[in-house]
């Protein structure tokens, strides 16, 4: 930023708080000196768009997307969270613990990114791990997988089968004997059930019963531009992608199914405050109104049933899906609330564990939480979308009946009218 001459970068914190007074641009606003990762991020696009003479000669005023507060908030997370990380690392006789983090929240509704923090350290790393690190989501894909079934007609009372499977294998490998993380089975449970607790056979079972292509062509419809590998392992998120692609992906399901490309910059004025371009958001429907509210309600499921029951110390309205790889190389939790969407990924450079047990619910749910805190400041009040085409209706998430009484198993879910538990049919 400093290489720009006379070029101020304006946040939305900022420009919110100027709306009804002269905007003071005699020194830069204190976010210009923040949020690195984000800034670099910009730059990149600036030289793009504008050439080098222009942006580092020009004297622009660049309206960015950024909430300062949220920044602040998301910075300070990654801080803590991976101090407390790293000593657990350490006592878990990790050899070179070096634990990194990558923090990303949108705006739901326009897909302006309000945070973005890249790693731990842009001194050390100027490496932006939320926009151009490719790692495995692992269970935090499963979303998307079950999107897919929800758009094609599979009400979340649907019940899979939650046992030991074999496949044939490929090349070397005899057979494929996928495990559940817990390597324990429940029988047949709903999509509700299955999704709420990561478990991966019914998740399996699910993509070969849809079609791994059918799966991979609705991804792509959410905004994921990484090549998905065609095979069943999809299911469990073995193909690897960014996480500004997949935090993009799981703003769909509260933007009433729309799919918005994120964004950065809102505007660039001359230095005589004249408009020289002006963002035009990228929109598209991705998948029906109440599909999106469906799988929405599904996501609260986990953190009120599920792996992210951690997350219910945030009383206002959210959901989410963890995510762990592998030997828990990678940790990650994607959630929102109905105005923001935020993604964390916790790992190591180096395809090597993070510790027995850092899972996304140990090591990335406590930063979500930290930086929906600061979200959730100001939304009292907003609740997510409930169309006119869903009902609620109770029902056991284990055998997918309806049910009258507050049984352990039963919980209040939306579906489609007609799709309900008790229909014929259903």
């Amino acid at each position: 930023l400093k290489q720009m001459k006379d070029t101020k970068l304006i946040d939305k914190t900022t420009h919110d708080q100027a709306v009804n007074e002269p905007l003071d641009l005699t020194n830069q606003p204190k976010s210009s000196v923040e949020a690195p990762y984000f800034i670099d991020y910009l730059k990149k696009q600036l030289e793009e768009m504008l050439g080098s003479t222009q942006l580092y000669r020009g004297g622009l005023i660049i309206f960015t997307t950024l909430d300062f507060e949220l920044q602040k908030a998301a910075e300070a997370a990654v801080e803590k969270r991976l101090s407390e990380l790293e000593r657990r690392m350490t006592r878990n006789n990790i050899k070179n613990p070096a634990p990194q983090c990558a923090v990303l929240s949108l705006d739901v509704k326009s897909g302006g990114i309000l945070s973005m923090v890249g790693g731990r350290s842009y001194l050390k790393s100027a490496f932006n791990r939320a926009v151009s690190a490719k790692r495995q989501p692992g269970s935090a894909f499963k979303p998307i997988l079950y999107a897919c079934a929800i758009e094609q007609g599979f009400p979340q009372s649907t019940l899979l089968l939650d046992a030991p499977v074999v496949f044939p294998g490929a090349g070397k490998e005899k057979v494929w004997k996928p495990e559940n993380f817990s390597n324990t089975y429940s029988g047949e449970i709903s999509f509700r059930k299955a999704l709420a607790q990561s478990k991966n056979i019914p998740a399996i079972r699910l993509i070969e019963r849809l079609g791994v292509s059918s799966v991979i062509n609705f991804a792509h419809g959410l905004g994921v531009e990484s090549r998905l590998a065609p095979y069943l392992s999809l299911a469990l998120g073995t193909s690897e992608m960014t996480l500004i692609e997949l935090t993009a992906a799981f703003a769909v399901f509260p933007n009433q199914g729309k799919v918005v490309k994120p964004f950065g910059i809102t505007e660039i004025q001359d230095h005589r405050g004249r408009v020289i371009w002006r963002v035009k958001p990228v929109k598209k429907v991705a998948m029906s109104r109440a599909g999106a509210a469906i799988m929405t309600d599904m996501l609260t499921g986990v953190i009120k049933e599920g792996t992210g029951r951690k997350a219910r110390v945030l009383r206002q309205p959210i959901a989410g899906k963890t995510g762990t790889t592998n030997d828990c190389n990678d940790a990650l939790f994607l959630g929102f609330s109905p105005s923001v969407v935020t993604g964390v990924w916790v790992g190591q450079d180096t395809p090597d564990t993070l510790g027995n047990q850092e899972t996304g619910a140990k090591a990335a749910l406590p930063v979500w939480i930290d930086v929906m805190k600061n979200a959730q400041a100001h939304q009292a009040g907003v609740y997510f979308d409930f169309p006119d085409d869903v009902v609620r209706v109770r029902f056991d998430t284990t055998t997918g009946l309806p049910e009258t009484e507050n049984k352990p198993n039963a919980v209040e879910a939306l579906f489609k009218k007609g799709t309900e538990p008790g229909r014929r049919g259903y």
